[in-house]
């Protein structure tokens, strides 16, 4: 914004500047001229520096984005992990509720017997 608000000033600087009051055409042209050179360096040096701050964010945010493909990585062996180890568990779980009934079968069993004798 500062950069094109200076290229405006610069163009307005020269309409002014094209108007020459008491000068002569070759005096305001080589005045023009400076100007124009001083404005385009600056616009020059505030390009650069805007070039710069983007590079750096750019690299910036390839340093992010690496940082969440490997947190991305991380993730997915952790859920993997976990999911074996709720795999392990469900199936620990159905054993017991298999032993469990087992054991209240046995014990059916047993009363039944008891009340026959």
């Amino acid at each position: 914004m500062e950069s094109e608000n200076r290229a405006e000033a610069a163009v307005c600087e020269g309409a002014a500047a094209s108007e020459p009051e008491a000068e002569t055409g070759s005096e305001v042209t080589t005045e023009r001229l400076d100007e124009l050179m001083k404005s385009m360096e600056v616009l020059l040096s505030d390009v650069e520096q805007l070039r710069a701050h983007c590079s750096h964010q750019a690299s910036e945010l390839m340093d992010a984005a690496e940082e969440l493909r490997r947190q991305q990585g991380e993730l997915k062996d952790s859920y993997t992990e976990l999911a074996k180890e709720m795999e392990k568990v469900m199936e620990t779980v159905d054993d017991l509720f298999s032993t469990k009934s087992a054991f209240e079968s046995k014990e059916k069993q047993s009363q039944k017997l008891s009340r026959q004798l």
